[in-house]
This record gives C-alpha cells, sequence and structure tokens, in this order.
C-alpha cells in the first residue's frame, strides 16, 4: 500500500469520527450551555424566592445535571470524589423532584 491509499482508507473509516479539534470545540460547547442553563435557572429561582413561590424544579434540573456530569466523570477518570458527588447530587436531584411534584400536585 502506498501514502495515498492509505490515507484514504483512514479517511473511509473515520469520516464519521471527529478530530481532536472538533471534539474539543463540541465539549466546549456543552460546556458553555450548561453554564447558560444554570445561569437562567439560578436567575429564575431567585425570582420565583423574592416572590415567595417554590423553585424545586430548577434545582431539579441543575442538581441533575450535575448528577450525570460527575459520574460521566467518574466512569472515565475513576476517581471516587466524583462518585460521591454524582451519588450525592443524584439524591438531591431526586428529592427537589419529589417535592416539586408534591407541592404542585
Amino acid at each position: 500500500m502506498d501514502k495515498k491509499e492509505i490515507l484514504d482508507k483512514n479517511k473511509k473509516q473515520n469520516r464519521n469520527n471527529l478530530d481532536e479539534r472538533e471534539q474539543r470545540v463540541y465539549s466546549t460547547s456543552f460546556g458553555l450551555g450548561a453554564v447558560v442553563v444554570g445561569v437562567l435557572c439560578l436567575i429564575f429561582s431567585i425570582y420565583k424566592a423574592l416572590h415567595h413561590q417554590m423553585f424545586y424544579e430548577f434545582a431539579s434540573i441543575i442538581t441533575a445535571y450535575l448528577c450525570t456530569t460527575f459520574l460521566y466523570q467518574f466512569k472515565n477518570l475513576k476517581k471516587s470524589y466524583y462518585l460521591i458527588a454524582g451519588i450525592l447530587t443524584g439524591i438531591a436531584a431526586i428529592l427537589t423532584a419529589l417535592l416539586f411534584f408534591m407541592v404542585y400536585a
């Protein structure tokens, strides 16, 4: 096989895969999106708290996001504090979701 054949074969195999730069951009975009969602949830929670309303739904969204993030990090990095954080935020997400449904039922 010559160099051109090897490159063509590699391109065909990796057509749907992202290169390193694309992976970084993809990851960063999700991180920025999460920050925006977090800020909006915080703003809406403060607004509802100032108007003496419950805001469990926003706490549930944030804690569920954090739980997923921590558990994914634990799966890939195998550091126990990510597992502990994932379990704790998972419990918080479940409790805030239950509180939401109990209050608004």
